[in-house]
């Protein structure tokens, strides 16, 4: 589903606009063409005065933001099916039980690179278009980690206690790297050289902390953990991924990783 064509032709139809048009031809041009994806994907589900907030900030980050940067995005517009494809074909040589049932969204996404979110009841994969420039291999990387989150949430949730978001995390890093191979971990992580540094140098603190507060579904420690905003902790955001994948990858020196995604969540929990 290429819903950044729709933003392509909004972009093109009112790049000369006022205020007052640009808003009106984004509810023409997208939101009513894809308005599950905008309320559940977009919008990430706020209503009210929420929602019409952060509808307003979108449309203001699109045109300072994103629009500047349209034609780039145009052009790797052109080959992402094909670059979707190749890496579903590499991820079903590593987990060749894997069959997509699903829709794959190509969007503008003001918030994740990539995700695979609730839309209308139904797990779709969705892609940020504005997120990748020229980078291809974050873009391959990328589409493998949604790859594999579809992949596992048939064996195991990631709703629930702590412990399930730091496996399914620190597995669809993992999982990123064996597909799209080659790479050091900061790339499949996305971190800068001295983020893995200070994550490195909190690695015993964290895992005292994840390990004591396993069963924990309190959103605030998912957030500091899991979260890419800033926290008031001396914990990086997303410093979860790097204790995840450090975990997958001590595991799959010993059990490949196609069957330790199968695990289930009492055997996660062991």
């Amino acid at each position: 589903v290429n819903v950044l064509d729709d933003f392509i032709s909004y972009y093109e139809n009112c790049r000369d606009a006022d205020a007052k048009t640009r808003i009106k031809g984004w509810d023409s041009f997208l939101e009513s063409k894809h308005e599950d994806f905008f309320n559940d994907a977009i919008y990430r589900k706020k209503t009210g005065e929420d929602r019409e907030q952060y509808k307003a900030h979108c449309i203001e980050r699109f045109w300072d933001e994103i629009a500047p940067k349209m034609k780039e995005i145009n052009e790797l517009n052109k080959t992402i099916v094909d670059e979707i494809n190749s890496v579903l074909a590499d991820f079903q040589k590593v987990f060749p039980d894997y069959e997509p049932v699903t829709d794959f969204y190509i969007t503008i996404s003001f918030s994740f690179r990539g995700k695979v979110v609730d839309v209308a009841g139904k797990d779709i994969f969705a892609i940020g278009m504005e997120y990748f420039g020229d980078d291809k291999t974050q873009l391959q990387i990328t589409i493998a980690h949604e790859l594999f989150h579809l992949h596992h949430f048939a064996y195991c949730s990631p709703n629930g206690g702590l412990y399930r978001t730091l496996w399914a995390e620190g597995m669809a890093t993992y999982a990123s790297a064996v597909v799209v191979p080659g790479h050091r971990n900061s790339k499949y992580l996305g971190f800068s050289g001295e983020k893995m540094n200070k994550c490195a140098e909190l690695l015993p603190k964290m895992a005292k902390e994840l390990r004591e507060n396993m069963d924990d579904s309190d959103q605030k420690l998912k957030r500091i953990y899991f979260g890419a905003e800033d926290n008031d902790t001396e914990i990086p955001p997303e410093a979860g991924y790097y204790v995840g994948l450090m975990i997958v990858s001590e595991l799959a020196r010993k059990t490949p990783i196609d069957k330790l995604a199968k695990l289930t969540a009492d055997e996660v929990y062991r």
